[in-house]
C-alpha cells in the first residue's frame, strides 16, 4: 500500500492562496474571525481574573462557650389585677337621695350607712299598712265574738229541741249562723295576714332608703350625687362599687392554649407593670379554667394568680406581664439557640474561564457537587432521632460538626447533651464573610 505524502506548510500556503484567489473575499472572512477570537479570549481573560479576585474572601466566626448552669423554663402571658370580690352596690327602691356619706377610697365596714332616700313616701305607706293592719285585726275580733255567740245559740237551740220546745227549722238556723260566723272569723283572719305582710314591705322599703355597704372593703366608685332621683326597674341601678380589702388581690391571665398543659396550681410566678417598670412582683398559681375563650381564632384559656398587695401599690384594672417557671433543671450544659440554627456557609473556588465553559449547559460542576453532597448529608441524617441536632465548634480555625441531644428550652437558651461538649467550649453562632 502506498501511503499519501504529507503536505508541507508551503504547500498548504500555496492552497491557501489558490483559494484565495478563486474566491476574492475569503481572506478578509478569516481575519475578521480571527481578529473576533481575539477579542472574546481577552474579555473572557478579564471576566476569569476578576472573578478569581472578588472569589477570595476570608471568613470570621463569632462564637461562645458552653455554659453549665441552671435551665428555667417559663410561660409568658398577660392579664389585668382585679379585687378578690367586687360589689356593685345598688337601690331597690325609687327615691330623691338626700345624702351621701362616702366618697372615692374610702374603707367601709359590713353595715355602714353609704346614703341615705327620701323617707317621706315610705313613712306614708306603712302607717297606711299599719292602720290596715289595726282594721283587719279589729274586724277578726268582731267576727271571733260572732262565732262564740252563734255556737252558743247552737248549743241552748239543741237543748230546746230536745225538750220539745224548739223546731228543727230553728235548730238548722242556728247552726248555719254558727258555720257563717266561723267563715267570717277565716275571712277576717286572713285579711289581717295580707295586712301584716303589707306593713313588713312597708318597713322594709323604709329600710331600704338607707343604703348600707354588704362587706368590708374600700369604695372603688361613687355614681351617685345628693339630690339624684334614683329609679328602681327592671335593673338596680348602682350607686357604689366596693372591693374587698386591696391588701390581696387577683391576676387573670389569658395562657394560649399552646402553654396551657405546662400551667398547673401552686407553680411560682413573678409580674410586672407598667406603673412600676423596674419592680418585679411575686406570685403564684391559683387555678386554670378549663373553659376556654376564643378571639380572632386565638384560643386562650384564663389562669388565676395569687396577688399580694401589701404595700398598696397595685390598683384594680392595672395590666399585668406574668411569667410562670413551669420547670427549671440545675447543673445542665447550655447553649443559645443561635448555635442550634447555625451552619457553615459554603465555599466554591473558581475553576477559571474556558472556551467550552460559554457552550455548558446546566450548573457548573462545584454546584452540582455541592448538591450531590447535601443530597447525602441529609440522607445520612434522616435517620437522626427527633432530638438530635448539629452543633459547629471552632477547633484549630475551622468549624467542626458536633451531634447533641437537645432538652428543654427558655427561649434564649438550650439544654444539650453530649460526650464531645464540655463547658467554655467554643460554639459557633454566626459567620461573616470578608473580601481579603
Amino acid at each position: 500500500m502506498i501511503e499519501p505524502k504529507p503536505e508541507t506548510p508551503a504547500e498548504t500556503s500555496e492552497v491557501m492562496r489558490v483559494l484565495a484567489r478563486g474566491r476574492p473575499g475569503l481572506s478578509t472572512w478569516l481575519l475578521r474571525v480571527v481578529a473576533l477570537l481575539f477579542v472574546v479570549g481577552g474579555v473572557a481573560g478579564f471576566l476569569s481574573w476578576r472573578s478569581a479576585n472578588s472569589s477570595a474572601t476570608k471568613t470570621t466566626y463569632q462564637t461562645t462557650p458552653v455554659e453549665k448552669g441552671s435551665l428555667v423554663v417559663s410561660v409568658t402571658a398577660t392579664g389585668t389585677l382585679e379585687a378578690l370580690n367586687s360589689v356593685d352596690v345598688g337601690s331597690e327602691i325609687t327615691g330623691r337621695v338626700t345624702e351621701v356619706l362616702v366618697q372615692f377610697n374610702d374603707k367601709v365596714l359590713a353595715g355602714q350607712v353609704l346614703a341615705k332616700i327620701d323617707t317621706e313616701t315610705y313613712l306614708a305607706r306603712m302607717e297606711e299598712a299599719q292602720a290596715q293592719l289595726s282594721a283587719r285585726f279589729a274586724a277578726l275580733k268582731n267576727s271571733k265574738a260572732t262565732l262564740n255567740e252563734a255556737r252558743l245559740k247552737v248549743e241552748r237551740t239543741k237543748t230546746l229541741h230536745a225538750q220539745g220546745l224548739s223546731s228543727q227549722q230553728e235548730l238548722e238556723a242556728a247552726q248555719a249562723a254558727a258555720e257563717r260566723a266561723e267563715a267570717s272569723v277565716s275571712s277576717d283572719n286572713a285579711q289581717a295576714t295580707l295586712s301584716n305582710a303589707s306593713l313588713k314591705v312597708a318597713k322594709s322599703n323604709l329600710d331600704k332608703t338607707i343604703v348600707t355597704s354588704p362587706i368590708d372593703g374600700v369604695v372603688l366608685d361613687r355614681l351617685v350625687e345628693p339630690g339624684q332621683t334614683v329609679t328602681s326597674g327592671l335593673q338596680t341601678p348602682v350607686l357604689f362599687t366596693i372591693a374587698a380589702s386591696l391588701d390581696a388581690m387577683r391576676l387573670e391571665i389569658a395562657v394560649d392554649e399552646a402553654d396551657v398543659g405546662m400551667v398547673v396550681p401552686d407553680q411560682a410566678a413573678t409580674f410586672t407593670v407598667d406603673a412600676y417598670p423596674d419592680r418585679v412582683f411575686k406570685s403564684r398559681v391559683l387555678t386554670v379554667k378549663n373553659l376556654p375563650n376564643s378571639t380572632s381564632s386565638v384560643v386562650t384559656y384564663t389562669a388565676w394568680l395569687a396577688v399580694d398587695n401589701d404595700e398598696s401599690l397595685l390598683r384594680p384594672g392595672m395590666t399585668a406581664t406574668a411569667e410562670i417557671v413551669v420547670s427549671e433543671e440545675k447543673d445542665v450544659l447550655l447553649v443559645p439557640n443561635a448555635a442550634l440554627r447555625f451552619s457553615p456557609p459554603k465555599v466554591t473556588e473558581s475553576a477559571g474561564f474556558s472556551f467550552t465553559s460559554l457552550f455548558r449547559r446546566g450548573p457548573p460542576r462545584e454546584d452540582r457537587k455541592t448538591a450531590t453532597g447535601a443530597a447525602s448529608a441529609s440522607g445520612k441524617g434522616a435517620g437522626k432521632a427527633a432530638n438530635t441536632k448539629t452543633l459547629w465548634v471552632l477547633r484549630d480555625g475551622e468549624p467542626q460538626s458536633v451531634t447533641v441531644t437537645v432538652g428543654k428550652t427558655s427561649g434564649t437558651k438550650t439544654k444539650v447533651e453530649s460526650r464531645e461538649l464540655a463547658p467554655q467550649t467554643l460554639v459557633i453562632v454566626n459567620a461573616v464573610q470578608e473580601s481579603k
